[in-house]
């Protein structure tokens, strides 16, 4: 059962990603803030932070817009869940 909430809602792109073999999808490392920090400062290109779904949306986003739109264009990614904070970067 697919809820309506905006915190279970799926786009058409997420749901096309998700039938593709674990080989296809993209592959995320988890890092610690300050290796986070330097992959955004460090990064070859400039990147664009994707915009919140909400003021109080604890998920953001970074793309790189030379890959093309998202979600193939994500590059790195945060959030908080509870005291937890999460920092991740897509490995090439």
């Amino acid at each position: 059962m697919i809820h309506t909430s905006t915190a279970w809602r799926m786009t058409l792109a997420t749901l096309r990603a998700m039938r593709l073999p674990f080989g296809v999808r993209p592959r995320w490392r988890e890092v610690s803030l300050a290796a986070f920090e330097v992959f955004l400062r460090e990064y070859p290109r400039p990147l664009e932070p994707r915009p919140r779904l909400t003021p109080k949306s604890r998920h953001r986003e970074w793309t790189d817009p030379a890959l093309g739109s998202w979600p193939a264009s994500a590059v790195a990614r945060c959030w908080t869940q509870g005291r937890y904070r999460g920092y991740q970067i897509r490995s090439v």
